[in-house]
């Protein structure tokens, strides 16, 4: 008997309908800033064991679009999503500017609070 059932969920499972993304299809996705950061946060990952040499590297075949390395085609479409985040918030005016300096000091506040959540929850007993 359970083979019969087997049987016949392989043969429904070719009728089930599968939504597919048309190829020609441009999709518009509302992404908070929250989600570009951890989109950020993804690009660094995988540059992170990348020496400064190879990335310079990977740059130039992304720009001469002669990209053989699996790495690098990924690395690609996350600085595409990335560029595109940045060319809507600028496009509607979610933009603001600051300083070399200020930006610096930016970036320090939120490397100290994420560096305070995390001896947070280094403190938190496990459940």
């Amino acid at each position: 008997m359970s083979e019969e059932t087997t049987i016949n969920e392989e043969v429904n499972a070719t009728d089930h309908i599968v939504d597919v993304i048309k190829e020609d299809a441009i999709v518009s996705i509302p992404m908070s800033t929250g989600y570009y950061k951890r989109i950020q946060e993804l690009t660094k990952f995988v540059l992170e064991t990348k020496s400064t040499g190879v990335i310079e590297a990977a740059h130039e075949t992304i720009k001469n679009q002669n990209i053989s390395e699996p790495w690098v085609f990924h690395y690609e479409t996350l600085l595409i999503l990335c560029n595109e985040f940045e060319k809507t918030a600028r496009t509607n005016n979610f933009i603001h500017q600051m300083t070399a300096k200020e930006f610096e000091e930016h970036v320090k506040t939120i490397m100290d609070n994420e560096d305070k959540v995390d001896a947070v929850a280094e403190d938190e007993p496990e459940a």
